[in-house]
This record gives C-alpha cells, sequence and structure tokens, in this order.
C-alpha cells in the first residue's frame, strides 16, 4: 500500500462513522471524504438535502438518517466505499445529473445544462460569475440604455438556465433558496474567466 493511502486510511479510520447518523455528522462525512474541498459548509447542507430528494439518504426518525441499503453495522472504511460507489452510479442516471459537479474525490463526467453545449441557451455561452459575455462586438458608441439592454439580452439564456436547473434541484428537502446555492456552485465548476471586450474597454475610457 503506498505512504499517501495508508495516511488517508489512518486519518479516516480515526473517525468513527456509521450507516446511521445525525445530519450534521453526515455534512461533516461528506466534507471531509466527498465533496470538493472548496465547499462551504451551507452548500454542503444543502446538498445533503439533495441527497435526501433523491432517496439515497433515508430519514429514520427526526434526527437520524440512513445511507440507503446499508442496513446491517458497517466500520467507517466500509461505508466510505459504499457511498462513492453509489453515487458514482447515481451520478449516471437522470435523478444524479448534478452529483458530478459536487464530487471531489473523482473527476466524473459532468453532465451539460442543456442539450446541445453550443446552443445560445449553452452554458458554454456565459461566462462564469453570473457576467455575460457578448458574442459580438458592438459599436463604441452605445447609449448607457442600450448597454442596459444588451446586457438582459445576453443573460437571458443564463437566467433560463438557472431556472430550469433550479426547478431540478427543489424537492422536500431542499428549497429554492437551497436549489439556488447549489447551482451556483454547480456553475462556479463550469468553464473559465473570459477577458474583457473591446466595448468594456471602451465604456470605461468613456467614464474616466
Amino acid at each position: 500500500m503506498s505512504a499517501v493511502y495508508l495516511a488517508f486510511r489512518d486519518s479516516f479510520m480515526e473517525k468513527i462513522y456509521s450507516s446511521r447518523m445525525e445530519r450534521p455528522e453526515w455534512i461533516k462525512f461528506f466534507m471531509e471524504f466527498i465533496v470538493c474541498d472548496d465547499m462551504k459548509e451551507e452548500v454542503a447542507e444543502s446538498f445533503i438535502g439533495h441527497l435526501a430528494d433523491i432517496g439515497i439518504l433515508v430519514s429514520v426518525d427526526e434526527n437520524i438518517w440512513q445511507w440507503k441499503g446499508c442496513d446491517s453495522p458497517v466500520d467507517s472504511e466500509k461505508l466510505l466505499f459504499r457511498v462513492q460507489r453509489d453515487l458514482e452510479l447515481i451520478s449516471d442516471t437522470e435523478a444524479g445529473f448534478a452529483l458530478a459537479y459536487f464530487i471531489g474525490y473523482k473527476d466524473l463526467n459532468k453532465k451539460s445544462f442543456s442539450t446541445t453545449t453550443d446552443s445560445p441557451g449553452s452554458i458554454n455561452t456565459i461566462q462564469k460569475g453570473n457576467v455575460f459575455v457578448p458574442e459580438a462586438k458592438p459599436a463604441s458608441n452605445l447609449s448607457n440604455l442600450q448597454i442596459v439592454k444588451k446586457v438582459g439580452k445576453q443573460l437571458q439564456p443564463f437566467l433560463q438556465i438557472e431556472k430550469a436547473v433550479v426547478s431540478r434541484l427543489v424537492g422536500k428537502h431542499v428549497d429554492k433558496q437551497d436549489a439556488q446555492k447549489l447551482f451556483h456552485y454547480m456553475f462556479g465548476k463550469v468553464g473559465s474567466k473570459a477577458e474583457p471586450r473591446v466595448w468594456e474597454q471602451l465604456s470605461r475610457k468613456r467614464h474616466r
């Protein structure tokens, strides 16, 4: 066994996890071993709710949640491998369309937010960070009103995608606010920062 694996195993085995835990324990478990390192606890909490909505995390009573199909007591290491295996299997299903964006231990195939990746409504036509990317070079003498209208028009595909994805994430344990947190985290995993366009530079010059 490699030194890295042994160190990971020793660290993992110091903590005792069960297939039945309270929600805060599940959040801690996922943040330590499953989700990406940059995920904040509030997003992880919403993600746990999403796992409950897709039926992989089941409520036993008011406080206890159980990993589906994991009835008998299992040690921490077996639980980890069971959770990883199930997440990878479900990520290939319609219900698990969002999972790959949150999993940090392995690079899984992230499904596109639109059916055609280069269509006008594609996530690829929009800059990460909720800033739109103009596709055409406009005239340098645009008025403020024209710029605002153009921004609104260019943002429309993003808003449509957000609405569609959020509606799929909303469920019994995930409200709209939770779903928006999840969507914006997913969106942050897509694309790269675009370079400023010419019209933006000209606009700044006109206001200096």
